[in-house]
């Protein structure tokens, strides 16, 4: 198969694994900044100043808010919508990978390198993540590849603006690090090809410049002439300097921290990466030795910044992934593989196909109804048997292809059913669509009540912002919330509900049941418990008809349980059971009006 029918191949896989079940799953990260943000902008007109919670936002430049409000423009405000825009920039990293690949090595491992770095779990999981994280990383590899286009001999007089402009795009969609992380490739490329800077025409670096500054800086200026220096320096000082050097976010972590990331995030291809490495690294002469050295020098030479700051998190790892994966595909597709190299392959192969075997003989204990159905379920384990099978053919029949076939076609076809399947199945048992509706529909009856979550394991408070357009209060200081003549929806505990039945006007608006949100990792998946009670509950009374039918319902429930009760100790159901009272225009009159549970 000729190089482009195959590349197209790899970008409809890349497809089919991103977009099922796409604006199903539950907002995660740090998403809802996004979407906030965008959303505010399509509804203000305010495309310079980012908003979040309606307050001036500057924690990232504005390019992936402007995609992502572009995206609600055409397609109205999802979350689908907001994902389309990773989900495109995954197909441009596919791309600009393979065309690394090309320039370093050659189409084989190119597509190779695509093929891995499309079936792996962070790529594949961030793909489907409203953030600016995979722009990001589509920018730095083209800027990468760009530099050795640029270095290469015959270069084309556009390349230097090109890059320039891929600069500028990068630093508008995420700062500082756009151009930190192909800086220092494009400083090893110099040190390789002992080419000065001032070699190349001075024309074309003016012209990459120019554009670096009108893409990557304009918008700066623009906002400092409006608001001045403050939101500059809230940037770059609290969101890079401090996150490098203080101790903001995601402290604690050991230096450490990203070899176990990348092990998790990089499956299923992780496995085969130590043994990439030293194999390409230890090769003497040839072909193999300098792209190896520059890849793995560039992944080296990031890593020793990302790894001594204070903050770390497991998605900082993504631009390094196009460069791993090429690693890993050459080592697949062109290294002679000695007796080591079969050794740690077969072993690998072992290890995944006994951990399969063992999540299909033990699966996690989810409830079953936050599972989908039984052929959904049955397709699940089917998939997960055949890889099993393939990676012990490969086992013993040890060949690049079979390799490539167990490991690319088991993480494909095992993602398709997840997303496809049993994300939606897991989103729509939640109760968050449920919460956003009922808050939607007490905002209409009462325009300036306030919701407070003092426990939110579903991140319902995320929903309820971009669907209803309306901030929570995270407090736990309910009692007085309760009591108060504000009024509040209470996301709130069963227990807490029980406590305020005595307040006048309270009552219960929905009881639901959920799992918590982190049921959806790894940590989360192993620490599963049973489902929890979340109540939805206010302090104001309401003349809504819905509630108000749903209230004379648990009335006469409560009469029902009250009798019955009454019966079965011996007395008068008549003089036992509660009277009925006057009914009430407005719901939530006083405790007398409210069912005891």
């Amino acid at each position: 198969m000729r190089f482009g029918a195959a590349l197209a191949l790899v970008l409809l896989l890349v497809l089919a694994l991103v977009l099922p079940g796409l604006g199903a799953a539950p907002l995660e990260r740090a998403e809802i900044y996004f979407l906030d943000v965008a959303r505010a902008m399509v509804e203000t007109g305010d495309w310079l100043v980012p908003r979040y919670e309606g307050e001036p936002f500057f924690d990232k430049p504005p390019l992936v808010y402007w995609l992502m409000a572009v995206a609600f423009l055409g397609l109205g405000p999802e979350t689908g919508a907001a994902r389309l825009v990773p989900a495109l920039a995954a197909l441009g990293l596919v791309l600009a990978t393979a065309w690394m690949g090309t320039l370093l090595y050659d189409r084989r491992t190119a597509l190779a390198g695509a093929v891995i770095l499309s079936t792996t779990l962070a790529f594949l999981t961030f793909a489907r993540v409203a953030m600016s994280d995979m722009v990001l990383a589509l920018s730095t590899t083209l800027a990468v590849a760009l530099c050795l286009h640029a270095l290469a001999p015959g270069r084309p007089a556009f390349v230097l603006p090109v890059l320039g402009a891929v600069l500028g795009l990068g630093f508008a969609a995420k700062g500082p690090i756009a151009i930190l992380v192909p800086g220092l490739a494009f400083v090893l490329l110099l040190a390789r090809s002992r080419r000065r800077l001032f070699a190349f025409a001075r024309g074309e670096l003016a012209l990459g410049a120019v554009l670096f500054a009108a893409l990557g800086l304009g918008w700066y200026v623009l906002v400092s002439l409006r608001l001045g220096a403050a939101p500059l320096a809230y940037f770059f000082l609290r969101e890079n300097l401090e996150r490098f050097a203080g101790g903001a976010y995601d402290v604690g972590r050991p230096f450490w921290f990203y070899a176990p990331a990348y092990a998790a995030g990089g499956l299923p291809w992780s496995l085969l990466a130590p043994i990439a490495l030293w194999r390409l690294l230890s090769s003497g002469g040839g072909d193999e030795g300098p792209p190896a050295r520059f890849l793995a020098g560039w992944v080296a030479l990031v890593l020793v910044p990302l790894s001594l700051s204070r903050g770390k998190i497991d998605y900082y790892l993504l631009p390094l992934y196009p460069a791993l994966s090429l690693l890993i595909g050459r080592f697949l597709v062109a290294s002679p593989w000695r007796r080591l190299d079969r050794l740690w392959i077969r072993v690998s192969l072992v290890v995944l196909a006994a951990s399969l075997a063992l999540v299909a003989a033990h699966p996690p204990a989810v409830p079953r109804g936050w599972l989908p159905g039984p052929a959904a379920q049955a397709a699940l384990f089917g998939v997960v048997l055949l890889t099993v099978i393939a990676a012990l053919v490969a086992v013993f029949r040890l060949r690049s292809s079979l390799v490539m076939v167990a490991l690319a076609g088991g993480m494909a076809a095992s993602w398709l059913v997840l997303v496809a399947f049993f994300l939606p199945a897991f989103a729509a048992a939640q109760p968050n669509p449920a919460i956003v509706a009922d808050v939607a529909r007490e905002l209409r009856y009462q325009p300036d009540l306030r919701l407070v979550t003092c426990t939110d394991p579903t991140r319902a408070r995320r929903d309820v912002l971009f669907h209803v357009r309306l901030r929570t209060e995270e407090r736990c200081d309910l009692w007085g919330l309760a009591a108060s003549r504000v009024p509040y929806l209470l996301l709130i505990g069963p227990e807490e509900s029980r406590s305020f039945q005595t307040i006048p006007h309270y009552r219960e608006v929905a009881r639901y049941t959920c799992l918590p949100a982190e049921v959806l990792t790894l940590d989360g998946l192993l620490r599963l418990s049973e489902p929890w009670p979340l109540v939805l509950a206010a302090n104001f009374a309401t003349t809504d008809p819905v509630a108000v039918r749903k209230h004379k319902r648990e009335y006469r429930k409560a009469i029902r349980r009250a009798r019955a009760a009454a019966r079965r100790a011996g007395g008068d159901d008549r003089k036992e059971g509660p009277r009925p009272h006057r009914r009430k225009r407005l719901l939530g009159g006083g405790p007398a009006a409210l069912p005891r549970r």
